[in-house]
């Protein structure tokens, strides 16, 4: 087994049905693929390329998981059934290690080595740019996720600003939240505890120099300047600092009241803990791309208590899983029992593998690469990440369909520690509130 992949998957398979992972051609043997041709069996490959292990492998944390789910599909089990032929499906899971370079190797490896049909990747734009980019680049279908959609679309050389945004991608399309939703499931937080506690309207920003870094720079003083909010943006800061005193005395002697930023979870644990030691004490903190995940709470312990943040996907969503029916709770009910863990929200991912299907077997010839991206950006399909229609005249560009968030924060727990609440609707009124909003500092 490369490397490059992640550890088998010993789900026995169904003949026709989803391979296992690690499978790989042996030089100076007949590949995997040559192999089924020659008997005379159709195949389809699938590359998924995320972080397992590394800064971000937090985002990874239930990926595993749920490439066995995905492999127990009738859909993926059984094989594609695409104009007349079924396809075995293979799905090789190739684990970026954090590392963004890495990330844009695997994919060209993937596609010019491994021969894959098409790709998948999430998590963060250290993740998915490089992949997206190289995927445009050698003509290969990809399907993102979990990368904010401005960031990913810029990378891609589009214009995100409202009423620019032309340019259409050749062979990526994605699902996942914006700057835009996150800005405006923060605000209306802050409104609330500015109400209750009479607040300055002060938010220190802590934005580092990297895509989300800058995407976020560029979009909060359109939503926090006509709420009646001044942001204090310090220089950007090098991801991987150490030292965050400066900034922390800038948010205090300035009054900050509320406190944003889109870090890296290392980064924050350093920072957050800084901020306490140092006096910081935000009456409300609305963080981005950190304490997503009940791993990143452990680190901080006590001072995660109603630290806001936002939640993309909760097990009481109304959505549904569009190749099984089963629920966004049954799947989290699902994961918490075979695993022993705590839901997490990038469960999602499992929606790529739902769009996978709709995509190859709309296509007609899963091989044709620009007809599998043609028909990426006509997947409609409510899936269990929202409703994921590419066609519709509301998407915010070319290849994006924004799915808005829910505000959350993390309260005490008598199982886990501590939980994720949904405490603000604004953005989702469908989903149900399961916790009060309250301070974080009082």
């Amino acid at each position: 087994m490369s490397d490059q992949t992640a550890q088998p998957d010993s789900t026995p398979r169904g003949s026709g049905g989803m391979a296992s992972p690690q499978e790989r051609g042996v030089p100076g043997q007949l590949s995997r693929r040559g192999l089924l041709r020659a008997a005379g069996v159709s195949e389809i490959v699938i590359g998924f390329i995320h972080p397992l292990t590394g800064a971000l492998g937090d985002f990874g944390t239930s990926d595993q998981w749920i490439l066995s789910k995905i492999a127990q599909t009738s859909q993926y089990k059984n094989g594609f059934k695409i104009g007349g032929k079924t396809y075995q499906v293979t799905v090789k899971s190739y684990d970026t290690q954090s590392d963004p370079n890495r990330a844009g190797d695997l994919a060209g490896q993937a596609i010019l080595t491994d021969k894959v049909d098409l790709l998948l990747t999430s998590s963060t734009p250290e993740t998915v740019n490089p992949v997206a980019t190289k995927a445009e680049t050698l003509g290969t279908p990809v399907i993102c996720g979990n990368v904010p959609w401005q960031a990913w679309y810029a990378n891609l050389g589009g214009n995100p600003t409202p009423g620019k945004s032309t340019f259409k991608p050749k062979f990526a399309t994605m699902y996942f939240l914006g700057v835009n939703d996150l800005c405006n499931a923060f605000i209306p937080m802050m409104n609330r505890i500015h109400a209750q506690l009479h607040t300055d309207k002060n938010i220190g920003a802590a934005f580092p120099n990297d895509s989300d870094g800058n995407a976020f720079r560029a979009a909060w003083p359109v939503f926090a300047h006509p709420a009646g909010y001044t942001l204090i943006d310090p220089p950007a800061y090098t991801d991987g600092l150490a030292d965050y005193t400066t900034m922390i005395s800038q948010f205090k002697t300035l009054k900050c009241d509320f406190f944003t930023n889109v870090p890296l979870p290392p980064d924050f644990n350093v920072m957050w803990k800084q901020a306490a030691q140092q006096g910081y004490k935000p009456k409300l903190a609305t963080v981005a791309k950190v304490l997503l995940f009940p791993s990143d709470v452990k680190a901080l312990g006590s001072l995660v208590n109603n630290v806001a943040t936002d939640a993309w996907w909760t097990p009481n969503m109304p959505w549904k899983s569009s190749l099984t029916g089963e629920t966004c709770q049954q799947i989290a009910s699902e994961y918490e029992s075979a695993t022993g863990k705590q839901w997490v929200q990038s469960l999602s991912n499992y929606s790529l593998f739902e769009v996978a299907y709709a995509a190859l077997t709309a296509a007609g010839d899963p091989h044709d690469k620009a007809a599998v991206a043609d028909a990426m950006f006509k997947v409609n399909i409510q899936a269990l990440a929202g409703q994921l229609d590419w066609t519709s005249s509301k998407n915010p560009a070319p290849g994006v369909v924004d799915t808005p968030c829910v505000g959350v924060q993390w309260k005490p727990d008598a199982k886990w520690g501590y939980s994720m609440q949904v405490v603000d609707n604004t953005l989702m009124p469908n989903v149900p509130l399961t916790g009060t909003l309250e301070p974080t500092n009082k």
